[in-house]
């Protein structure tokens, strides 16, 4: 199966891509040290030698948004005409008591207007944090998320897991990768991005000069 037939092609053929990153805090980088320590630049530069035509890395990360700022953007989005575009949120819905069913509603209708308009989609979940776990309204907007992506075929990254599995792996708490209980900092995304961006990488079969290296 192919699950970025478009972008997939380009990568095999040596052509250049686009890459647009939308969503909220974790894709503008809030919480890193410097914005090169952020999310968008450790996934650009783990990604780019797998993209031997040239990559370009569009971010349109704004701290904050939920699904009514994302669907007031989209314009945006959409003319930046990306070859994929890695839609990232779930968190901040939550906090404005925003109807489930208006964020899973919204979500659909603005991937599938990207899709539409020529873009491969991926899906990057909310995070694992302490604030969201004492959040009342969290946990559907937690899954929602994944069961859009399961709905609308996309390939979903699935953070929440990922986040607890890092913790064991690096023996590190859940605070380290989120010291303001929210955010992520330089650790944490440094492991997002490369994640993200392996990941990537696996489901493209990226040709990428460093691939057998």
């Amino acid at each position: 199966m192919t699950h970025f037939p478009h972008f997939t092609r380009l990568l095999t053929a040596g052509e250049p891509v686009r890459i647009c990153l939308f969503g909220s805090s974790t894709t503008e980088g809030v919480g890193a040290s410097t914005p090169d320590h952020g999310f968008g630049p450790v996934f650009e530069r783990t990604f780019a030698p797998y993209a031997p035509g040239g990559l370009t890395v569009i971010n349109r990360g704004i701290g904050g948004n939920g699904a009514r700022e994302m669907h007031d953007r989209l314009q945006q989005v959409i003319d930046d005409k990306a070859d994929l575009v890695i839609w990232q949120g779930g968190t901040n819905d939550a906090w404005q008591n925003v109807p489930v069913s208006y964020f899973i509603d919204t979500t659909r209708d603005d991937l599938n207007t990207l899709r539409r308009h020529g873009s491969d989609l991926a899906m990057i979940g909310p995070q694992w944090c302490k604030m969201l776990e004492e959040c009342p309204t969290f946990p559907p907007f937690r899954d929602a998320p994944a069961a859009l992506a399961l709905e609308m075929g996309i390939p979903y990254f699935d953070r929440y897991t990922r986040m607890k599995s890092w913790c064991a792996e690096y023996n590190v708490t859940r605070e380290d990768l989120s010291p303001d209980n929210l955010h992520m900092q330089d650790f944490g995304y440094k492991l997002l991005g490369e994640s993200v961006a392996h990941w990537l990488i696996d489901l493209t079969g990226a040709p990428g000069t460093d691939a057998n290296t």
